[in-house]
Order: structure tokens, then C-alpha cells, then sequence
């Protein structure tokens, strides 16, 4: 991506002009009335779209050989991949076999060996796996092993049979947790394993999803190993599982384990079993969420909280007036209706509650929400349930607040700062249904942009890059294809314009949403007319020759001859595009 700035004094800036023409003869068509936002991107594009940018080649395996012996070995080669990052081979999605490190071109060449216990027969695979990258091979088929051939005994040999080792003499893998198997969200977990082979390589994976450690030759000559692991901040409290695994031989161990919340939640304090409401309308204690987010029973109703019952902010902990705040409920009366309210008074949506007792989504903070400390309460019955998770609101209107202070917050007595992000939402879709959305196009450095995908793969793991270079996050799908978020941009990005690229496996879906960062002084200075009032931020995608100067990130505007005339995407093939781009406030616009 290059940037340039336009030279003219003139209000209206053209940062650049692309024409296309197709067609001998071409007469002026109707103007555009609805400029676009962004470019929208994806792995393939609608008929007649115009591309900003080009996606990146897509990863690619080959095999040397469709079928292979159990216990054979299978060539490779795999190109596209990430330079430098660490390649591992997995049989069936189950086995991880070897790792490898890819090399600067994105490439890598070798081989692994099937496992000596694969079934024969068709129906295998391998799977390529490297950062936000997941490439499943053509199909394989494993043979039967052809059987050893049985020397000749010796002399010595059968004078002397040879002994049958006892049980007791083949040590099996084992894991052990020295710690303990209860860890709050953000811990530490201590394991030891034991009954390995030497030199064997060590994955370490939450919930069998998240990878947390990876320890090359890391197996003593005494079949034993000690490692250390985190668990994510963002892990939900209740029922989890560390899954260890090694290749060569092909082992795989699972180590049961409790996260709890980070800290006490509620009134009267948290703990991971849950606790009991007392009384019509009294407090108790119950799971907490991760993240800081807090549960608590009381309120409405009354009546005992369960284990392993949690309502979790996922994402908007901290989010303004106006914002969307992202959750999770787990161990939820299944089927029963989930009532979401703000401060135990305004009711901001109501769902079903899965049939394991989990509901995942989100609810709008209303735009007069005051700033400070408020709190979603989460309802159901059947038997009755209600839990608490606390937020704050970092910008809203001015009034009383929900810990009954008026104006600007009780906690700094200071005006509402300006937001982090403003602007309108810019989004991207492709032919496949998939979109992702970001809920603000202008951001400050340092500051947090709002995410959601829709129409991803279900249960793979979207990864979201700045620029396709730095990963800001990755998180897990759900069944419905859909994840929400909130990214950071980091404090040393330039102002200007700048992508998100987000990206998943199987099928391989990536899209670009762009938007634009923005510093405190340059916001200022756009948004202080030579009159010297202030006047509000111009929402991205207004059209006004006299506010070319505005906080909008692009102004596109599309003439259509043949097109316009005929109607409808029918001509879209012969018409001539002039696509113009304004520099935006912040400074020389972006060209893709």
C-alpha cells in the first residue's frame, strides 16, 4: 500500500483517479447516490466488484504418495505458509505427528510417519497446521504393515529362550498436575509427565483447541518432563482440560482441570462451586466471569446457583455510551428464556437458552448510559437463576450514573474524554455469506475497535492481523459462525489509512475491512472550523463538496453509461468507473 497527498489548495482533494473504460461509445450515466465506505474483499468477489487489494496466495500441500504402510512414511511439501513460523503435521486431526519450521519463502519439504495402529483402508488425511493457517491434505490410504521376516534362530538363541519382560518393567505415559487442578483464569499450571521417550517434542493445548506451550526435544533420557502453562485471562469459569501431546510415538493425555474467576464476584464474594440465594430479593454468591466480570445470585428472584454456572463479558468490559457489550452464559436452565437487563432495570434483550445451557451474544449500551460503574444482570427460571457481571461505561451522557452521581464521574469528576473510536461501521463480505464488520471506521492510536464475523467456518479459529503483518487476536467460531470481539490498535501505528484482515480455515475465508487512525490533535484541528465553533464528527460515507476536509476515511463516487442506462448489474461489465478517493483528516489517504 503506498500513500500519496494532493498538492491542491483547493477543498476538494483528489488523493487518486483510476478510470476503466470498456466500450466504443459511452454516454454519461446517473451519479452514484450512495458512495462507498470501504472496498469489500474476500476470497472471491461479486461480479463487476472493483478489488482495492489483492489477497495473499493461498497455502497449498501436495503429497508424494496417496497411500502408505502403517508405520510408513508419507513425503510433503507445503508452500504459501507463514515465513519462519513452526509447521506441525497432525494424522486424522488427531495425532500430531512431527513440526517442522517453514522456511523464508513459505515453504517446507519432508516427511512423517504414519501411525504403526492406523487403521487401513481410506478415509485418512493429514492435516498442516502453522499461525492462522490450516490446510487439510487429499485423502490416504493406509495399508496393512507387511509382516517382519523371522530370522533363524541360533544355536545360543535356542538353548536360551529369551525371557518375557514383566508388566512392571514397561512404564506407561503418564501426566500428574503438581499444583493442583484448580487455577483461576490468568494462572499458572504445573504438570510433570512421565513414561515418554526421550527427545520427544511437548504440545500443550486448552480444551483441545488453544495451543499454550510448545517444548522442542524436550523429553529427558528418563522418559520424564516438567513444564509450566497460562491460562488465558479470557477462559470462562467451570470444567476444563490440558491435552498433552507428543509425536513419535504418536501420545496423547488429557489432565482434567478448574478455572475459576480472577477475582471474588458479587456481593459477599465468588467462588467456582457457586453459591445459594437467600431470601425474595437477597444477594448470595455465584460463578464469576473471566475477564473481571463478576456473577452474583439475588436481585429477582431467589433459589440455588449450580456449579459451573457463569455469565462471562467476553468483550466491551470497557466500552462507551452507545457500545456493544459481548457475553456468554453457561450452565443456564436449557430452553428456558435468558432476559438481559442493564443496572436491574432496563431490559436490552431477551434469547433462548441452548440445550446445554449456554447462550452466547450481545447487547447495545443505550447512547444516555451514563459514565462509570453499571452491571448487566442475567435472568432465568425455571429454576430461577440470576447472576451479575459488571462493566463500565468510559464515556456517556451526562446525569445521574448507577452509583448515583451526576454529571461527570464520581470516580475522576472530570468531562466524558473524547472516544477512542468514532466514525460508522465499515464492514466486508465475499460470494460465500461471510462478513466481517467492524462497528467504528476511525480509531486513535492505543484505542479498541469492535469486531464481529458472521458466516465464518463453525468451530475453527478467526485470527484478525493489522495490515496482514501484526495478529491484534484470534478466538474461537461457534457452531452458528459467528465470534465478537474487540481488538487494540497498537499506540505506535501511523495515522492514516489502515486494514484488518481476518482470516479462518476450512474452507480458507480472509477479508479486509478498512479504517482509519487518527491522533487526538489531528481530530481536533478537523473538527474546529475557521469560525472557531465545534462541529460534530461527519459520519463516514456523507458525500458534500464543501466537506471534503472531513473525518470521513473514503468518499468513492461511480459514473454508469451503458450500465446506468440498461439498468440493474446486467451492463455492469461496460461502463466507465472513475473511482476517487479523499485524503482524510488524519492525514494522506491510503491507496490501495
Amino acid at each position: 500500500m503506498t500513500s500519496e497527498r494532493s498538492a491542491s489548495p483547493s477543498g476538494a482533494r483528489l488523493s487518486r483517479a483510476v478510470a476503466l473504460t470498456a466500450g466504443a461509445a459511452l454516454g454519461l450515466g446517473t451519479l452514484c447516490a450512495a458512495p462507498l465506505a470501504m472496498a469489500t474483499t474476500g476470497d472471491t468477489g461479486a461480479a463487476g466488484a472493483v478489488a482495492l487489494a489483492e489477497d495473499t496466495a493461498a497455502p497449498s500441500v501436495t503429497l508424494g504418495a496417496r497411500s502408505v504402510e502403517q508405520g510408513g512414511a508419507v513425503p510433503f511439501t507445503a508452500t504459501g505458509f507463514p515465513a519462519g513460523a513452526t509447521l506441525s503435521v497432525k494424522f486424522d486431526d488427531a495425532t500430531l505427528l512431527k513440526q517442522f519450521t517453514v522456511g523464508d519463502d513459505g515453504s517446507v519439504a519432508g516427511s512423517v510417519t504414519a501411525p504403526a495402529d492406523a487403521s487401513t483402508g481410506g478415509g485418512h488425511w493429514l492435516r498442516f497446521l502453522a499461525p492462522q493457517t490450516s490446510v487439510r491434505s487429499e485423502d490416504l490410504t493406509v495399508t496393512a504393515a507387511a509382516p517382519a521376516p523371522t530370522p533363524a534362530p541360533t544355536p545360543s538363541q535356542t538353548a536360551q529362550p529369551t525371557p518375557t519382560p514383566s508388566p512392571s518393567a514397561v512404564t506407561e505415559p503418564a501426566v500428574k498436575l503438581t499444583g493442583g487442578r484448580e487455577v483461576a483464569a490468568g494462572g499458572k499450571v504445573s504438570f510433570t509427565l512421565s513414561g515418554f521417550v526421550g527427545g520427544q517434542d511437548v504440545t500443550a493445548k486448552l480444551d483441545d483447541g488453544e495451543i499454550l506451550a510448545q517444548w522442542s526435544d524436550a523429553v529427558k533420557a528418563d522418559g520424564t518432563f516438567s513444564g509450566t502453562v497460562t491460562v488465558p485471562a479470557s477462559v470462562p469459569a467451570g470444567r476444563h482440560w490440558l491435552r498433552i501431546l507428543a509425536p513419535s510415538p504418536a501420545t496423547s493425555l488429557k489432565a482434567d482441570i478448574t478455572v475459576t474467576s480472577p477475582k471474588a464476584g458479587g456481593s459477599g464474594g465468588g467462588s467456582a462451586g457457586g453459591g445459594t440465594g437467600s431470601g425474595s430479593g437477597g444477594s448470595g454468591s455465584g460463578t464469576g466471569g473471566a475477564g473481571g466480570s463478576t456473577g452474583t445470585t439475588g436481585g429477582s428472584g431467589s433459589g440455588d446457583v449450580a456449579a459451573g454456572t457463569s455469565a462471562t463479558i467476553t468483550a466491551g468490559s470497557r466500552v462507551a455510551a452507545g457500545g456493544r457489550v459481548s457475553f456468554r452464559v453457561t450452565g443456564f436452565p436449557a430452553g428456558q428464556q435468558l432476559t438481559v437487563k442493564l443496572d436491574d432495570g432496563k431490559i436490552l434483550g431477551q434469547w433462548a437458552v441452548g440445550s446445554d445451557g449456554s447462550y452466547t451474544g450481545g447487547v447495545t449500551v443505550p447512547a444516555d448510559t451514563a459514565k462509570g460503574a453499571h452491571w448487566l444482570r442475567f435472568l432465568a427460571p425455571n429454576p430461577p437463576t440470576s447472576l451479575r457481571a459488571d462493566f463500565t461505561v468510559t464515556s456517556g451522557a451526562a446525569g445521574t450514573s448507577a452509583t448515583g452521581a451526576t454529571g461527570t464521574s464520581a470516580a475522576d469528576g472530570a468531562a466524558s474524554p473524547a472516544p477512542a473510536a468514532w466514525g460508522a461501521p465499515a464492514s466486508a463480505t465475499n460470494a460465500a455469506g461471510a462478513k466481517a464488520e467492524i462497528t467504528a471506521d476511525q480509531v486513535r492510536p492505543g484505542g479498541t475497535l469492535h469486531i464481529t464475523v458472521t458466516g465464518f467456518p463453525a468451530g475453527e479459529k478467526v485470527t484478525v492481523k493489522l495490515d496482514d503483518e501484526a495478529i491484534l487476536g484470534q478466538w474461537d467460531i461457534d457452531d452458528s459462525g459467528t465470534r465478537e470481539g474487540e481488538v487494540t490498535v497498537p499506540v505506535d501505528t501511523s495515522a492514516g489509512g489502515h486494514w484488518l484482515r481476518f482470516l479462518a480455515p476450512n474452507p480458507a475465508t480472509t477479508l479486509k475491512v478498512e479504517f482509519t487512525v487518527v491522533t487526538a490533535t489531528d481530530r481536533a484541528a478537523a473538527s474546529s472550523p475557521t469560525s472557531g465553533t465545534t462541529t460534530p464528527d461527519t459520519p463516514a460515507g456523507t458525500l458534500a463538496a464543501a466537506s471534503v476536509e472531513s473525518l470521513v476515511s473514503y468518499a468513492t463516487i461511480a459514473w454508469s453509461a451503458a450500465a446506468a442506462a440498461a439498468g440493474g448489474a446486467a451492463g455492469a461489465a461496460a461502463t466507465t468507473l472513475l473511482v476517487i478517493r479523499r485524503r482524510s483528516a488524519a492525514g494522506p489517504a491510503a491507496v490501495a
